[in-house]
């Protein structure tokens, strides 16, 4: 005589591991973005110092001309979305487990949340104006002489101390609490976890980041959290009760956001990277030539605008990185970066040709 068992669903869900935001706090929210898709960011161009002379007839503060300026445009691009349907015969069928709200906010978590993450941390990378590849992976005896030459990089480009994040791989996370210049200090690890904090480095936040969330290859990025313009123009999450041909509950989620890297703060942005990042370098000379290994091409600008972004920027393609150099006159600036297909941009490299 044959046995036959019983199989039993449990009435609860097993719900998988999630985490809150790593980015909100750090993103910019200063630009305005409603009732438009785009909005355009004047900067005022700065004059150049010369001598006051006493004997001029006219003119005595300098040659007089209008004051210029340039404008950068933001257009919001990431418009994502998601839905799903509970059907009444299904829930009734399975004691009624799934309950739309739950669902939505656990989608919203495990879904949404990181996808925002790892879109503005690469958007915040790519931008960066500062950086460094170091092909040499950090340790317990390397990684504080790195963050701090970095935050020091910073100084030195006038980026406010305050309003500072280090936001750094859990892998590279762990050389920082195992090196030598943090045991015994109590600054670091102190303060709750708050926001995803868990000390302060330098006067900066620190934020452990989960590794597939930066870039590839990416130790650690230091930003000046007003750098940025991070906006979250929409998001709805709503429950559509038995709509038309449905006998079910319509879960329904849109967000329309994006990010952007200000022109004249992109050196609020720094950029430490093992792999994955382009170099640099440019010939020291009034014939800019590039060097840059894997790099598919490079953009540069020679009217102070930043590459980036600038509508004025030209394209060298990598085999013409010498012949089509730019030649710079006397008080001219070279500004130029990077790129390629499946690697973060290079830092914002400057020549002037004195």
């Amino acid at each position: 005589m044959s046995v036959n068992l019983t199989t039993k669903y449990a009435s609860l869900i097993a719900e998988r591991f999630k985490g809150q935001s790593i980015t909100d706090s750090y993103a910019g929210k200063k630009y305005d973005f409603d009732g438009a898709q785009s909005v355009k960011i004047y900067t005022v161009d700065k004059v150049a110092l010369g001598d006051y002379s006493r004997t001029a007839n006219g003119g005595r503060f300098g040659t007089v001309a209008e004051l210029g300026d340039t404008v950068q445009t933001l257009t919001m691009s990431q418009d994502k979305a998601f839905t799903f349907s509970i059907d009444h015969g299904n829930a009734e069928d399975q004691f009624n487990i799934k309950h739309c709200n739950e669902q939505l906010k656990s989608n919203w978590d495990e879904v949404c949340t990181p996808a925002i993450d790892i879109y503005r941390l690469s958007k915040w990378a790519n931008g960066a104006g500062l950086g460094l590849l170091n092909g040499t992976a950090l340790t317990n005896t390397t990684v504080m002489r790195a963050i701090m030459l970095a935050s020091a990089n910073m100084n030195n480009k006038l980026v406010p101390k305050k309003n500072r994040v280090l936001l750094i791989a859990e892998s590279v996370y762990i050389e920082t609490k195992l090196s030598t210049e943090i045991i015994g200090i109590d600054s670091l690890g102190e303060e709750a976890v708050k926001n995803g904090v868990v000390g302060r480095i330098d006067g900066m936040d620190v934020v452990p980041v989960v590794d597939s969330y930066l870039p590839a290859g990416v130790n650690f990025i230091i930003k000046y959290k007003d750098a940025t313009v991070d906006p979250m123009k929409l998001k709805t999450l709503r429950v559509q009760k038995n709509p038309l041909g449905y006998d079910a509950d319509v879960g329904e989620c849109r967000f329309y956001h994006d990010s952007f890297v200000l022109d004249p703060k992109i050196n609020g942005i720094y950029v430490h990277a093992k792999s994955g990042m382009l170099s640099l370098t440019l010939a020291n000379s009034n014939t800019v030539a590039f060097t840059s290994a894997n790099a598919t091409g490079v953009k540069y600008t020679t009217d102070g605008t930043n590459p980036k972004t600038s509508a004025t920027a030209t394209t060298v393609l990598a085999a013409a990185f010498t012949s089509s150099a730019p030649v710079l006159t006397a008080g001219q600036t070279c500004r130029a970066y990077a790129y390629a297909t499946g690697y973060v941009n290079s830092a914002v490299m400057e020549q002037t040709y004195a």
